[in-house]
């Protein structure tokens, strides 16, 4: 019974001792340790640009490849760009005083860039803006800024108070300037043949636009072609034939079914929009609130188990008597922020905010908004000023677009000699991007065209 119970020991510590010289092995070998991998795969690290408000220049990228030393976005000391910017504001002031007013402005522009933040600088520049400039909008912007930063600057606070009340007289006369635009237009009969032109042009031209925003490499006559033919353009991705089909769906369920109810605007309203933005690129996401979380930029929007409630609350705001009493533009534009801001679907998130502002326009009689694409980072600047406080700046974007818009149907069916504001902005080909309404019935396709399934 010993002899059993000694070799029964003998054998427990040689099982102990091979596990632990197997552990010691395994600890200091290179080959066998499995490190986690946190990358995700290389195809979802394409970040698109409907997930991002801000991207670095292609240009910048381009540089810094070629000068491995250079480092994108590199940091000074906050310390020293605040002194600095301190002593910028100081020569600008002496050179504002001396009667130089444009050797002023470039140093107050680098004071603000060192500084965005500093309420002194801002409240300068403001200054210097409103007395020098005439510019009393960008001014009170300033003063805005400046109170956001220290609401107890008084200097900020007596400009504010002197500006407040001029920027929404200002604001209000050019909405209603534009209710002018809009009732002009609205007298011109369906029956006319150019207004029927430009409505089909600048169905084009709407979704060219909303879908170059978010990337889409599509020329305008390829955009055109895809919808006219339904034919596939060689060497553009199914992808980018998707999104304008389901720009092209979405748009047509508004005009059958949103812009003529007087009912309110509903949850499901807004998910059927998505599910027909996204239905072509991704069936499974479309209609369908994030499940996940999402970064833009600088902004985090909320996790996906606060989605169901926020969209809940905005949808109350979207009805609500305060929200119905507003100019349209204004209550468009909020609404078109307010839902980007919440940001509540995984793609498509600012193609169908941009459809529930023009579902809100197109219910007061107004066109549906044109934001050309090469105003993309303007676009987005306003929607970060806008994260930080001030929407005033996005809903004065909007109108300038509504307003070009509104311009380009009263200049394609009237007789003016003269170029309105957004005819002169050319395409990345240098063409004007609204020549086709003078010659609609030309051949608009390029490419090798294939039928699309």
């Amino acid at each position: 019974m010993q002899q059993i119970y000694f070799y029964s020991i003998i054998f427990v510590m040689g099982v102990i001792s091979s596990v632990t010289i197997m552990l010691i092995l395994t600890h200091f070998s290179p080959t066998t340790r499995k490190l986690p991998n946190y990358l995700s795969d290389v195809h979802y690290l394409q970040v698109r640009d409907d997930y991002s408000l801000y991207s670095v220049s292609s240009d910048h990228l381009k540089n810094a490849a070629s000068d491995p030393h250079e480092k994108i976005g590199k940091k000074r000391n906050s310390v020293e760009d605040e002194n600095e910017a301190l002593s910028t504001l100081k020569v600008a002031l002496d050179l504002k005083y001396q009667g130089k007013i444009d050797k002023a402005l470039r140093l107050f522009q680098h004071a603000l860039a060192l500084a965005p933040k500093h309420p002194e600088v801002l409240n300068k520049y403001g200054e210097y803006l409103e007395h020098s400039h005439s510019d009393v909008i960008s001014a009170d912007m300033m003063y805005f800024q400046a109170l956001t930063a220290n609401p107890s600057h008084s200097e900020a606070l007596a400009n504010r108070m002197r500006t407040a009340t001029i920027v929404e007289a200002l604001d209000q006369e050019r909405l209603n300037k534009l209710d002018a635009k809009r009732d002009a237009l609205s007298s011109i009969h369906e029956s006319n043949a150019a207004l029927r032109r430009v409505k089909k042009e600048a169905y084009f031209q709407h979704i060219y636009h909303s879908v170059g925003i978010e990337g889409n490499t599509m020329t305008l006559a390829q955009t055109r072609s895809v919808l006219e033919t339904r034919m596939a353009v060689g060497g553009k991705s199914i992808d980018e034939h998707n999104e304008i089909l389901g720009l092209d769906a979405a748009l047509k369920y508004i005009n059958a079914t949103l812009v003529n109810r007087n009912d309110f605007i509903s949850i499901d309203d807004i998910l059927e929009i998505h599910k027909r933005v996204l239905g072509h690129v991704d069936p499974i996401e479309g209609g369908e609130f994030r499940r996940t979380q999402v970064y833009v930029g600088g902004h985090i929007p909320p996790g996906p188990n606060d989605l169901l409630i926020l969209m809940q609350h905005f949808v109350q705001w979207l009805n609500s008597d305060q929200a119905l009493s507003m100019h349209p533009i204004k209550y468009a534009a909020l609404a078109h922020y307010k839902l980007v801001h919440i940001h509540p679907f995984t793609d498509g998130n600012g193609r169908t905010s941009r459809l529930l502002m023009n579902t809100i326009l197109m219910r007061s009689g107004y066109p549906p908004v044109i934001i050309p694409k090469q105003q993309r980072h303007k676009y987005y600047d306003f929607l970060q000023v806008a994260n930080e406080g001030d929407t005033r700046p996005f809903i004065r974007f909007i109108a300038d677009c509504t307003e070009k818009t509104l311009d380009l149907f009263l200049w394609a069916t009237s007789e003016l000699s003269h170029q309105v504001p957004l005819l002169s902005d050319p395409d990345e080909h240098g063409s004007n991007i609204y020549d086709h309404i003078l010659d609609n019935d030309s051949d608009e396709s390029s490419g090798d065209n294939t039928p699309i399934p």
